[in-house]
């Protein structure tokens, strides 16, 4: 069986950590998405479903599921509410990825588990992994991919307020990567940071 690295891929709103996943899935990973999990929590859990109407009020179901776009709005206006959401939505995603986790271990066909979870730090979860990877922009680059992908630029400095800035993300994760040029550099520094880790 294969020694399987549990990897979090961190860093601020639009700076690419989509991307490094679909690079190491290419390069024997299997990678996770924390925003799909929440996003399928929100859509058929119904005991999530249950939790977060009470929270919010009926108001946030859409044709019977949550309606993120309300929740955001809501949320990302008032921190207490945040929080709220926060509490019951990330004690579910963390099962969610440990019992992912396990049974890709189990299968021992992949070398690499990649989380995209961007709260890791903020979360204090860096010892449920092997390596925190940080992926750094700037900022006027961030704000094109964000709104290029169809969301308000003022949502994106709002949902930024949630995470450490990208100084201290860097500061304290096992690799920084740098996206700040086209895709292709991109993979460059991702084989790069590869080699490394198999290299240990």
């Amino acid at each position: 069986m294969l020694d399987l690295k549990k990897i979090a891929i961190t860093g601020n709103v639009a700076t690419g950590k989509s991307t490094i996943c679909r690079i190491l899935k290419d390069h024997g990973a299997s990678t996770l998405s924390s925003d799909k999990i929440i996003h399928q929590l929100l859509a058929s859990d119904s005991s999530c479903i249950e939790q977060i109407t009470s929270l919010f009020g009926p108001d946030v179901i859409t044709y019977k599921k949550i309606d993120r776009k309300k929740v955001a709005d809501i949320v990302f206006n008032d921190e207490e509410k945040l929080k709220a959401l926060e509490s019951l939505l990330h004690p579910l995603l963390l099962r969610r990825i440990d019992e992912e986790f396990k049974r890709v271990e189990a299968e021992g066909k992949d070398k690499y588990f990649v989380v995209e979870l961007p709260l890791v730090q903020e979360i204090g979860k860096e010892k449920d992994f092997d390596l925190i990877v940080a992926v750094v922009s700037n900022n006027d680059k961030a704000v094109e991919r964000f709104t290029q992908a169809g969301f308000p630029k003022n949502s994106f400095f709002k949902r930024n307020a949630r995470q450490w800035d990208p100084e201290k993300k860097a500061k304290y994760a096992d690799y920084v990567i740098e996206n700040l040029g086209t895709v292709e550099d991109l993979k460059q520094k991702v084989l790069e940071m590869i080699k490394e880790i198999d290299s240990q």
